[in-house]
């Protein structure tokens, strides 16, 4: 019974640290360059606006670890390609699930 128990609490608890809401910063990319175009600077927002536009998914690439996840949402995530952005949403496996975009200063 104490065994049973304890595997019940250890799945609920693996369950718990699953997927959870968060927010992070970093800037919509494109699938071709990645991470090569998360920057705030003109030559990175064109070259990603660029392979966009000629077909590459949209990308979303966090400002500290620099990794890269597609976005649930490709619609939402081309109208913030212009700057730094905050994501709110889940991560699921390499996509994150986004609840919402606003653009932030750098």
């Amino acid at each position: 019974m104490i065994k049973r128990n304890f595997t019940l609490l250890a799945l609920a608890a693996a369950l718990a640290t699953g997927a959870s809401a968060a927010d992070w910063k970093g800037w919509i990319s494109d699938s071709t360059c990645g991470a090569g175009n998360a920057g705030s600077g003109k030559a990175e927002r064109e070259c990603a606006d660029r392979c966009i536009k000629n077909g590459a998914a949209p990308v979303f690439v966090t400002e500290k670890e620099n990794k890269v996840y597609q976005v649930s949402d490709v619609e939402l995530a081309k109208k913030h390609i212009d700057g730094k952005v905050m994501i709110s949403g889940e991560i699921k496996g390499d996509k994150i699930m986004i609840a919402k975009i606003v653009a932030i200063k750098d």
